[in-house]
């Protein structure tokens, strides 16, 4: 194909020639011209597609020559072929009929037909009806002209056909479906291949012009089985086909002699195409056809949608227009159909704060991309703002996308007044705290200032609601300049509150919502959330808690400190009692001397005293270790405690090795000690007891330990007698028997076993138990002691009297 910018169309000429006429030289059917650029694909194209077809009938009737109809035809494969056909008759070198003449034009680029479909060009100047002077024909050559049916010319013939309406919807269905799997070819019956021409043109000018190009006809062929084009017309009185309406073939049929058509269902968007043609201007509707196509859009309704709005002088867009609109705007290249473009920018940005905020976000957008004029972007931006506030004032949200900065400048200090303006509207408007919280919100994603002291009322409102409702999920991270004031105002409020007796109710209710300074200060606020802290807090968050305010306040300045550790540690605990962990901690933490308040101590005290729940070693080492670091106040109550663990620990540990002297005191000082520390050494001691070397004193000590544990004392003692070879413990089993505070049942216990050891013991075991005895016990039972040996040694039995009796009544 030519190069040439002035070339619209090569040119191809075929007729029957005498020899040296033709392209090939001899006689005969032939291309006889064809233009420097036509090359053998075009020629090849031409030939199987576009040539005239006479019908056979008619030459063998010698039918006259203006009885025969032009024809006209369009292919495409790879390159355009549009071809315009007439019968010429004889032949050139002889008598017989068949002689034609197709002229046809062909271009590789769709942009030669500039906007006219192909159909259009019937009737066009340029067209010849006589063979070349050689065998060089002229291309079309810009300008040029098509034929003279016009989009004015296509409207008139539908609306002047009674059935125009419904003939195009079907036609353009069916032209419509040729790609589709269930596309139908389409055939016409006419004796007028203008007619043809004129309905082709119409229906393909609500195509667009690239899908258009690509739609072959024939018109008219004389076997339409055998056609390339998926469109062919027939004439009637050529008998090419059995087709009609009744029986169409697998056609889709279009009988102009009769006015109507195969009943075509018809498709939505070709009734669509075909209203707009018969309601709007023509050109307007050529435009949008073409538009549409270039919008880039696959989904036909969205691509109208856009084209009406970009092509048509309508009424407002709606908000579905919009949205359609933005988002092609926002998908596409600002390049794509600028002017129509701009045309569409300009509707959407005429009235902009009629959109609601998606759209506005989207418009923003497309104003900051540059497609828009650079005075309209801060419109866009104060419109969104507006939207924004007004949602968050109405439905208590706020939006978190990010959006991007305006062009350098566009930004004055007029638009920022005019948005705190709304921002203060709003909030003197809402009434909910939600409400309150995301027009701040708003505010602040567009770094604007809140003027809340500007809404004084409605924010003592929003106050008081928070106080009321600390559940309630605000932001005031997220309230920019806004933030500090309104939390001291919620302090000040709060701190009312705690002043007015509600201090655990407000610490309960803020104490893992508001930040506390450290150290704790006087302020009665602070001192209920960290009180409320202490209560609410699990056991190693409560640790932290004090190891970070005690150390704060142990920092402080040393005129301070003391005050400061006292206030500390009395709010720690004001409302829950130290645990043993958090005692020690606070002996850990504080210097020696520096006293606990007498109330975090007395608790402690009481515990261990009272006795109600199981006192441990624990309990102990605990207040000795405020005692000894002097940071409890040492009355005769800690002092009794202390010393009685100190005295009982001693026993305990010098028990095994104790001698008589030792033995005998430890029942008195034992004595003295107070009974929950008994409770607390008692299994240590009993245990230590049964490592004595020496009897004496065992009963009295045994005495002195809470009941529950001389049955495990004896239980142990008394199994130590089933081998004779330990005397102490038969001497001190032997002591027991007669103990006033054992019950009978065990004194007897005692003595059995006693019986028990004696005799299976040898002689020398008997005398250094008799010896034992004689140093410990009283002059009746050292004679009963006799007595029960004798008894052994002369076989008899040993019955025990006064002494044992005794202990028994």
């Amino acid at each position: 194909m030519s190069t040439d910018d002035d070339v619209a169309f090569e040119t191809l000429i075929y007729t029957d020639c005498v020899p040296g006429q033709g392209l090939q030289g001899t006689a005969g059917l032939q291309f006889q011209a064809r233009s420097p650029g036509a090359d053998r694909a075009a020629m090849s194209l031409v030939q199987g597609a576009d040539l005239y077809e006479p019908p056979a009938s008619w030459m063998r009737d010698r039918r006259p020559l203006e009885d025969y109809p032009p024809s006209f035809a369009h292919a495409y494969d790879t390159v355009y072929a549009t071809a315009a056909g007439v019968y010429l008759g004889r032949e050139a070198n002889g008598g017989r009929e068949g002689n034609q003449l197709t002229h046809a034009i062909v271009t590789a680029d769709p942009a030669s037909y500039l906007l006219h479909r192909p159909a259009q060009l019937f009737g066009a100047p340029f067209w010849l009806k006589q063979p070349a002077p050689t065998t060089e024909c002229e291309p079309v050559r810009h300008p040029w002209e098509p034929g003279p049916f016009d989009i004015e010319a296509a409207k008139a013939l539908v609306t002047e056909n009674p059935r125009g309406t419904e003939l195009l919807d079907r036609l353009l269905t069916s032209l419509l479906a040729l790609t589709g799997s269930d596309g139908r070819r389409v055939l016409f019956i006419s004796e007028d291949a203008e007619e043809v021409l004129r309905w082709i043109s119409t229906a393909t000018l609500l195509l667009p012009q690239e899908q258009a190009l690509k739609i072959g006809f024939k018109v008219f062929t004389t076997n339409p089985a055998y056609a390339t084009q998926p469109v062919v017309a027939v004439h009637p009185g050529w008998d090419s086909t059995a087709v009609t309406l009744e029986d169409d073939g697998g056609y889709a049929v279009f009988d102009l002699t009769r006015n109507d058509s195969s009943k075509v269902p018809v498709d939505p968007q070709a009734r669509r195409w075909v209203r707009l043609l018969l309601d709007e201007d023509p050109y307007d509707v050529l435009d949008m056809v073409e538009t549409a196509a270039a919008t880039g859009r696959e989904n036909p309704d969205e691509a109208y949608e856009l084209a009406r709005l970009m092509v048509l002088h309508g009424p407002g867009l709606s908000q579905h227009d919009a949205r359609v609109a933005v988002s092609w705007l926002k998908t596409t290249p600002a390049t794509v159909l600028r002017p129509s473009r701009e045309k569409l920018i300009d509707k959407l940005l005429d009235d902009v704060t009629q959109w609601p905020e998606d759209i506005l976000r989207d418009l923003d957008e497309i104003a900051r991309s540059g497609q828009a004029d650079p005075s309209r972007p801060p419109q866009v931006r104060v419109a969104l703002i507006s939207a924004e506030l007004d949602r968050a004032a109405r439905q208590g949200t706020a939006s978190t996308i990010e959006l991007g900065a305006l062009p350098p400048g566009a930004w004055q200090d007029q638009h920022t007044d005019q948005c705190e303006a709304l921002v203060v509207e709003e909030l003197r408007a809402v009434r909910d705290p939600r409400m309150f919280d995301a027009v701040l919100k708003v505010a602040h994603r567009f770094h604007l200032t809140a003027r809340v002291d500007d809404a004084a009322e409605a924010s003592r409102a929003f106050i008081e609601a928070w106080a009321d409702h600390p559940e309630l999920d605000l932001s005031p991270g997220s309230w920019g300049t806004a933030q500090r004031p309104l939390l001291d105002d919620l302090r000040s409020e709060l701190t009312r509150r705690v002043r007015a007796g509600h201090g655990d109710e407000v610490g309960d209710a803020w104490w893992n919502l508001l930040r506390v300074p450290m150290p704790m200060s006087d302020d009665p606020l602070d001192a209920a959330l960290f009180a409320a802290k202490m209560v609410h807090s699990a056991e190693a968050a409560r640790a932290s808690l004090i190891e970070k305010l005690v150390t704060q306040a142990l920092g402080t300045a040393p005129e301070d400190r003391a005050r400061t550790v006292e206030r500390t540690i009395s709010t720690l605990w004001s409302r829950v009692p130290p645990s043993l962990d958090e005692y020690r901690q606070v002996a850990q933490l504080l210097p020696n001397g520096f006293a606990l308040p007498a109330a975090l101590a007395r608790p402690l005290v009481e515990a261990i005293l009272a006795g109600n729940d199981p006192v441990r070693h624990e309990h102990l080492d605990v207040l000795r270790s405020l005692y000894d670091k002097e940071l409890i106040p040492r009355t005769e109550r800690v002092e009794r405690i202390v010393h009685s663990d100190e005295d009982l620990r001693a026993i305990h540990e010098r028990l095994p090795t104790a001698d008589v002297q030792q033995l005998t005191e430890f029942p008195r000082i034992v004595s003295y000690s107070v009974m929950p520390v008994r409770h607390v050494w008692a299994r240590e001691i009993t245990e230590a007891m049964q490592l004595v070397k020496h009897p004496a004193g065992s009963d009295r000590l045994l005495k002195q330990i809470p009941a529950e544990y001389h049955r495990p004392y004896l239980r142990e003692l008394l199994s130590r007698l089933r081998k004779p070879g330990d005397v102490v413990p038969a001497v001190v089993a032997y002591q027991l028997a007669g103990a006033d505070f054992l019950g009978p049942e065990r004194r007897e216990e005692c003595l059995t076993y006693v019986q028990h050891w004696v005799r299976k013991a040898n002689e020398k075991q008997r005398k250094q138990a008799t010896a034992l005895v004689l140093q410990i016990a009283s002059r009746d039972r050292q004679r009963e002691w006799t007595a029960m040996l004798e008894s052994r040694d002369e076989g008899r039995s040993w019955k025990p009297t006064s002494w044992l009796r005794k202990a028994e009544g």
